[in-house]
């Protein structure tokens, strides 16, 4: 996203949540469907969906890195960062303990520290600089490598000055509302996935996950956002675990669609077969034809290359 297109962006999140919220409304957010009932806040949703469309990756990679003793990279990946000290995270190699990890920008390691565990959270120095692109690359004592994942595009990206700054005073308009807990970080979530903070989308709804959350769009949402990131099975499991759990007839047919599209897309036929087909039960069942329609067409063509 550029920065012009970023910062109208933010001035409506100003404009659109912030009033609602000091003017007391209730902001009563559905999340099977994820309606947003007061009509700024559909408004809003509707802008992060435009914003949306300025993202680097819409899909994962058939070659996303499925070989669990590579420490490849969780985060921060594809993504531009908030501030200049991003947690690091690889993937736990099993029998592994120690990691060495360093900080590239281009080609040329400016930090490296070893740790025991897998995620380290950067100092801070030297301090990153805006428009510049990095990556993280992690050894593990086995001697495996994240450069031997085969998918690139895996830098990230500190958000420039202004737009943080817009931000962070969003975020910290948001957090002094008289709301719960779980409304805000739906909204700081939101308000990450539409200016393309993903890292710290997940981390905030991971959060509510490892605090006890049900709904199934929370998982959906994680889906997404590690699809967008190349982490194909990171996303089928919150995909999967979306599915488990959807209990309203348009979030199980969302998801199922998902899943069928990511199955299509890392050549799992069948699978994806049995998804879109749920899915188009689904629409079937919610009156929705147009998507039959379009579901059943995406079937006969992905099934002529079979």
């Amino acid at each position: 996203m550029n920065s012009k297109k970023l910062s109208k962006f933010l001035g409506l999140i100003i404009l659109l949540i912030l009033p609602l919220l000091f003017a007391g409304s209730a902001v009563a957010i559905h999340l099977n469907n994820q309606r947003l009932t007061h009509s700024s806040l559909r408004q809003f949703r509707g802008e992060i969906l435009i914003a949306q469309d300025c993202r680097d990756a819409e899909t994962g990679e058939v070659r996303a890195p499925t070989d669990p003793l590579i420490p490849y990279i969780i985060s921060p990946r594809r993504t531009f960062i908030l501030n200049n000290q991003p947690k690091l995270r690889w993937n736990k190699v099993p029998g592994v303990n120690n990691y060495t990890v360093s900080l590239v920008k281009g080609d040329r390691p400016i930090w490296e520290t070893t740790v025991n565990g897998n995620e380290v959270v950067y100092p801070g120095e030297p301090k990153l600089e805006s428009g510049v692109e990095y990556s993280v690359v992690v050894k593990a004592e086995n001697g495996k490598s994240s450069q031997e994942e085969k998918l690139t595009n895996r830098e990230f990206k500190l958000l420039p000055k202004a737009e943080a700054e817009m931000v962070q005073n969003a975020i910290s308009q948001l957090n002094k509302q008289q709301t719960t807990d779980k409304t805000k970080a739906l909204l700081r979530a939101y308000l990450y996935i539409g200016t393309e903070l993903k890292s710290e989308a997940i981390d905030t709804l991971e959060a509510l996950v490892n605090a006890g959350t049900q709904e199934a769009t929370i998982y959906r949402r994680l889906g997404e956002l590690y699809w967008q990131l190349g982490l194909t099975l990171w996303a089928e499991s919150n995909y999967l675990e979306a599915a488990k759990r959807a209990t309203d007839l348009g979030e199980q047919a969302q998801v199922q669609t998902a899943l069928g599209e990511m199955y299509i897309a890392i050549n799992n036929q069948s699978e994806a077969a049995r998804w879109l087909s749920l899915a188009m039960n689904s629409y079937k069942s919610l009156g929705n034809m147009q998507r039959v329609k379009e579901l059943e067409t995406q079937i006969a063509k992905f099934k002529v290359s079979l």
